[in-house]
């Protein structure tokens, strides 16, 4: 038993499909096939079923734990050697939602694969709670998300403090307010009155989500009932959908960096802070207790609250 072959099983332990497990490995169906074969004449048990479809036997689940530690602590081992060397080679797996990955990556990671060009990069993206079920389950070294961390035994970095942005198509602003709509965009510059929207279709990220929570917690700490039109799973959609005059959404100041740009039949926006202290929310990067960030990936912490302090 190599590194290889727990490799290779844990992708088809992760498909459960061999033919979409060879295509993610660049390898046969047939190859494949013969490792898993292989490592299970070595070990003498059976890691699948096969039919009627492929899934995990009791060893096989147990292999799949077993192997994703072994796999963890070779990882870190060739960091730590890394660093001593100085040769910074390595891998490092982030996870970050869609929508942040969008604001950070494309300033983040040029200077990052710059500094390190022999370390492999890879990306994980999802909500709040599927990222720390990634770091949980050593699938990511580093996530990026807004606390509160719900995961325990995570070490924290703090990035930034971002303030909700309520998001609304400026015909909104103008068809509520008349002939004062400027003088109401001044003043909710500073900080919005979003019952002055109640009548207003909202469009929002669906529940589950963390900003979400914090929406909905000041949503009913002013008695304010949205009139929601649509909830998605993506942020930017909320964003294209205020910038295109469907309805107001509200998001991180961050994130407006992935605001669509405004097209020639797009409405426009306005962006009102919300300056409740509830709606503040601070964005850390987690990685787990009693675990060393390798010098590479302390680097891209580093990179990463460089760009948000500008």
């Amino acid at each position: 038993m190599n590194f290889q072959h727990l490799k290779y099983f844990l992708t088809v332990a992760e498909e459960l499909n061999i033919t979409r497990a060879a295509e993610r490995l660049y390898i046969s169906q047939q190859s494949l096939s013969n490792h898993i074969a292989n490592l299970e004449r070595e070990l003498d048990v059976k890691l699948f079923t096969r039919s009627p479809k492929l899934s995990l036997t009791y060893a096989g689940g147990l292999l799949v734990d077993t192997a994703t530690e072994i796999l963890d602590l070779h990882r870190q081992y060739l960091s730590k050697v890394g660093d001593i060397n100085k040769q910074y080679v390595g891998a490092l797996r982030v996870g970050i939602s869609h929508t942040c990955g969008l604001a950070l990556l494309p300033d983040v990671l040029p200077k990052f694969r710059l500094e390190f060009p022999q370390v492999e990069f890879s990306l994980s993206e999802g909500n709040s709670t599927q990222l720390e079920d990634e770091l949980a389950h050593g699938r990511t070294d580093l996530i990026i998300c807004f606390q509160p961390i719900i995961m325990e035994g995570v070490t924290t970095v703090p990035l930034t403090e971002q303030r909700l942005m309520m998001v609304a198509p400026r015909t909104f602003t103008g068809h509520l307010f008349g002939d004062q709509a400027e003088e109401v965009r001044k003043q909710f510059a500073q900080g919005a009155d979003i019952r002055a929207f109640e009548a207003m279709p909202f469009v929002l990220i669906k529940r589950g989500n963390r900003t979400r929570s914090i929406v909905d917690q000041y949503f009913r700490r002013y008695y304010f009932k949205p009139q929601l039109i649509l909830e998605t799973e993506n942020t930017v959609t909320t964003l294209a959908m205020a910038q295109a005059g469907v309805g107001v959404t509200i998001c991180p100041e961050l994130f407006l960096r992935a605001l669509p740009a405004p097209t020639a039949g797009s409405a426009g926006v306005d962006l009102f802070p919300l300056t409740d202290p509830s709606t503040y929310g601070r964005l850390v990067a987690g990685y787990r207790e009693g675990r060393c960030l390798p010098n590479f990936g302390q680097r891209f912490v580093e990179l990463t609250q460089e760009m948000l302090q500008k």
